[in-house]
């Protein structure tokens, strides 16, 4: 005789386990904590809400305060077959945390402990729910840096920048969040803490940090973390200059790193970036302005930006002295909250869509991007960040939409730049991630290596309660 199927809980249920675990305090099933976390700052989400919608919402809200309560957690949501989507600040930009299941909301930011810094190794032990401007404020109180500083400083947490493997503004000399890890600690579906080894290199077969970088908060929840520290720098320098075309301030920016120039920031602009954003941060320049922060010992960098100068000056580019990159870098974070009184307008729909490549292909992907979108809406690029193999490329798209085609419309976008990115060398994405926006292109540029990452699901996951429907392009919930 067939066994009668377990009944599936209740929230009730839930919630009370929930609260053994947490208390009282720290678990919310309020409508208005409900509607806070059913979404990101993904500009689709955000026309869906300008429509009075919230097609995504949790069930129940949490806010643990150290690892071993996440672990307790996921125990018992992984029993219950209950979704859990880690959640940081919620400023991503590609609906990264969408609760596409419902259930729970890992609020993550009361873990926001700088536990310990090692001065003889320069190393911090982080909890991942601290804000970056806060880790950033105590690092420099010591004396440290950890030179990531994304244009969401303000309102983003480490965590977050480990699950999207985010870049800073200062990336061409620190690198991007991948290159700041020494070791991990997280907590999988079932509850089980794990660690990686604590060590500056190592050849110990695949390197698990990677493993869990990136991974947006599918295969476990990352808690803590070992991060590299530097020295905050001595000195500081600003350089800037103007160039007739896109393509000299790319070949100046390609033989600066090519010679050993390190610049701690870079930021090239198309003509119309410079126009439009470069003037809503107050600064009157025409062409292709590019910006340039050198950071180190004075002798050093004042060697190394004149050097650059000399470089963009062979290059066809003018010099426009210190004046737009020091005004740049003072209201760089500004730059991130340009966009509000635009979406604040009921006809407009503005996204930033960002891409990589190497040298090779940096112009031609720039070019096709540029073209293709350019019939749909008005946009403006930038180089944000640069390597000396390549450099990654911001599109900012605008344009006026009706309320019966903006998804229409807005996805059209979407497909063209992805489109375009794939066939001429680019990646779908530099410092964002995937979330539920990529998804789509992920399997395209990855073929063989999806089947890795639903097995690393299935083996790590197996109820597939974590943040399910990311790096996925099916959403299948649990039971």
């Amino acid at each position: 005789m067939d066994q009668p199927k377990p009944k599936k809980p209740t929230n009730v249920e839930l919630l009370n386990r929930l609260r053994d675990v947490l208390g009282g305090r720290r678990v919310s099933r309020a409508l208005g904590d409900r509607l806070n976390y059913s979404h990101d700052l993904w500009p689709r989400s955000l026309l869906e809400i300008r429509r009075g919608e919230a097609p995504y919402r949790p069930d129940l809200i949490i806010w643990p305060e150290t690892t071993e309560e996440v672990s307790r957690v996921l125990k018992v949501c992984n029993e219950m077959r209950t979704p859990v989507v880690p959640f940081g600040a919620g400023s991503g930009m590609c609906g990264g945390v969408l609760p596409v299941c419902g259930g729970v909301v890992l609020d993550t930011k009361r873990m926001n402990h700088i536990e310990r810094i090692s001065e003889e190794s320069q190393v911090a032990v982080c909890q991942t729910g601290i804000l970056g401007i806060h880790l950033e404020q105590e690092l420099n109180r010591r004396g440290y840096t950890m030179g990531h500083f994304p244009g969401s400083f303000g309102i983003s947490t480490l965590g977050g920048y480990l699950a999207t493997r985010s870049a800073g503004q200062a990336a061409t000399m620190y690198g991007k969040i991948e290159d700041m890890v020494l070791s991990l600690q997280a907590v999988l579906a079932d509850g089980t803490v794990i660690h990686t080894r604590t060590a500056p290199r190592r050849a110990t077969g695949p390197d698990f940090n990677h493993v869990l970088l990136g991974s947006e908060g599918v295969l476990a929840v990352i808690t803590r973390a070992h991060m590299r520290l530097h020295a905050l720098p001595a000195a500081r320098e600003f350089r800037s200059a103007v160039f007739p075309k896109l393509d000299n301030g790319l070949e100046a920016l390609r033989l600066m790193l090519r010679f050993g120039l390190r610049p701690t920031i870079v930021r090239l602009s198309d003509p119309a970036d410079t126009s439009v954003t470069m003037k809503a941060l107050g600064l009157s320049a025409q062409g292709c302005l590019l910006v340039m922060v050198f950071d180190g010992r004075s002798a050093q960098i004042e060697l190394e930006s004149a050097k650059a100068l000399e470089i963009c000056l062979a290059n066809g580019g003018r010099d426009r002295g210190e004046e737009p990159a020091r005004h740049w870098y003072n209201h760089r974070f500004a730059e991130h909250f340009r966009q509000s009184p635009l979406l604040a307008e009921q006809k407009m729909v503005l996204d930033t869509i960002e891409l990589a490549a190497t040298w090779t292909n940096v112009k031609p992907l720039y070019d096709a991007v540029h073209k293709a979108l350019g019939r749909q809406a008005t946009v403006l690029a930038h180089v944000p960040h640069a390597y000396p193999e390549g450099c990654a490329l911001a599109f900012t798209v605008l344009c006026k939409v009706t309320t019966e085609d903006e998804f229409k419309r807005y996805d059209r976008l979407w497909q063209t730049a992805m489109d375009a990115a794939l066939k001429n060398g680019g990646v779908i994405s530099h410092a964002h991630g995937i979330g539920r926006q990529k998804v789509r292109w992920l399997a395209k540029q990855l073929p063989l290596a999806l089947p890795l990452l639903q097995g690393l699901k299935r083996r790590l996951d197996p109820n597939n309660i974590l943040n399910p429907g990311k790096l996925s392009v099916e959403v299948e919930c649990p039971c």
